[in-house]
């Protein structure tokens, strides 16, 4: 397995296990994507497909679970949402 392998590995299990640890929801999309490009470099595919992975994955399913989140913490009317 090439260094890249290994960095990708090292990445995707430190930010899992500070995001498990702090139960911070916001970074656990971002060891997806590492995991994502985790298996790509596994694969040997070219690392520029890599980082895409990487970058598009995770910024996918962040915004996704950030909308969702949002949706759900907002009230149904009342002072705190100006209505």
């Amino acid at each position: 397995m090439s260094n890249s392998f290994w960095a990708w590995t090292i990445v995707t299990v430190a930010i899992a296990a500070v995001s498990a640890l702090t139960r911070d929801r916001y970074a656990a999309p971002w060891a997806v994507g590492a995991a994502c490009a985790t298996l790509l470099e596994g694969l040997g595919v070219d690392p520029r497909w890599g980082w895409a992975a990487f970058l598009i994955s995770s910024s996918v399913i962040f915004v996704v679970f950030n909308v969702r989140r949002g949706k759900h913490s907002r009230g149904h009317g009342g002072a705190a949402t100006g209505e």
